[in-house]
């Protein structure tokens, strides 16, 4: 019989070389290579805005213009808040300090930062886009809070 997939599976799967928080020495690794990953798809994300803002400019679209820089901005931001915020903090992935529900939560914050790029990943560019990118400001921010708490 074949089990289900729980929360650590799926992230697993999603990232390459990605072994999770659950060994000791692999926790602060695994966090920066997740928050890489989260960056470097941002900056993806950018570039195809800023492909796209190329083209508006020639267009002369200027109302798109001004809302396409806007979304760039905020998407460079975010990349930069998720590559450069921190992680691997020694006092919160000690073994004493951290329990097997808060890290499911972590890898919960993470999972839904990661299930929100693929939707911009599948859709790029639609109406929605920016709703999605404030999503997963507040959703960083959530994780951030709770890591915050449980140091």
């Amino acid at each position: 019989m074949k089990r289900n997939k729980n929360i650590f599976d799926k992230i697993g799967s999603l990232i390459p070389g990605y072994r999770g928080y659950s060994e000791k020495d692999s926790r602060r690794n695994c966090d920066k290579l997740l928050r890489n990953r989260i960056s470097d798809q941002l900056l993806d994300v950018e570039d195809i805005v800023r492909d796209r803002l190329k083209l508006v400019i020639s267009q002369k679209k200027i109302n798109d213009i001004e809302l396409l820089e806007s979304l760039r901005k905020k998407i460079n931001t975010l990349s930069d808040k998720v590559r450069f915020a921190p992680y691997g903090e020694s006092s919160f992935f000690a073994d004493s300090k951290i329990d097997e529900d808060e890290l499911e939560k972590i890898y919960e914050y993470d999972f839904y930062l990661l299930i929100d790029l693929e939707k911009i990943n599948n859709g790029l560019l639609t109406s929605n886009l920016e709703e999605i990118i404030d999503k997963i400001y507040r959703t960083l921010d959530e994780r951030n809070k709770f890591i915050g708490e449980h140091k």
